[in-house]
């Protein structure tokens, strides 16, 4: 029997070491969880941080298991970001779009990360913008982008043409 591995390129870049940046939107979450949970299954001890982001807490997909994996590795940050949470509900953690509340935890500085960005095409844009002015640049950002058959026609990034 033969089998075959996905040929993407979206995997972890384990021989560079240092600090890891997830960011997700949405069902974005699950490519990143994958990696997490393998490397934390492997021992990885730089940081890790995950920035998930949703409309809603409603929205939030394995805030338990994050919340839990938080809780028993000291070097995993999760980070659970609300865009559309009205005002008045208990939420108490971060507010904003994904690049926004990258931006509030890592005060705007991104050196000396790597970056894997998992979500639909305006958020990783925006991601990629931010991690940029925040001197993170293209050899460090990894992206996989939630595509349509439309996505096809639009213009991309003069950055990311190649992606």
């Amino acid at each position: 029997m033969r089998f075959s591995g996905p040929y993407g390129r979206f995997f972890v870049r384990k021989s560079r070491g240092g600090p890891l940046l997830f960011l997700a939107g949405g069902t974005g979450v699950s490519s990143p969880r994958s990696m997490i949970l393998d490397l934390l299954t492997e021992g990885w001890n730089a940081p890790i941080t995950l920035v998930h982001g949703v409309r809603a807490e409603r929205d939030l997909y394995d805030r338990d298991l994050f919340e839990n994996l938080a809780r028993d590795h000291a070097n995993f940050r999760y980070v659970p970001a609300l865009s559309s949470e009205p005002e008045d509900s208990a939420w108490a953690g971060a507010r904003g779009f994904v690049h926004e509340v990258a931006q509030q935890v890592f005060d705007g500085r991104f050196e000396g990360q790597s970056a894997y960005l998992c979500g639909p095409p305006p958020m990783i844009e925006a991601s990629i913008g931010a991690l940029m002015r925040g001197r993170l640049f293209e050899k460090h950002i990894f992206t996989e982008r939630f595509l349509t058959a439309s996505d096809g026609a639009e213009k991309k990034s003069p950055v990311f043409r190649g992606i």
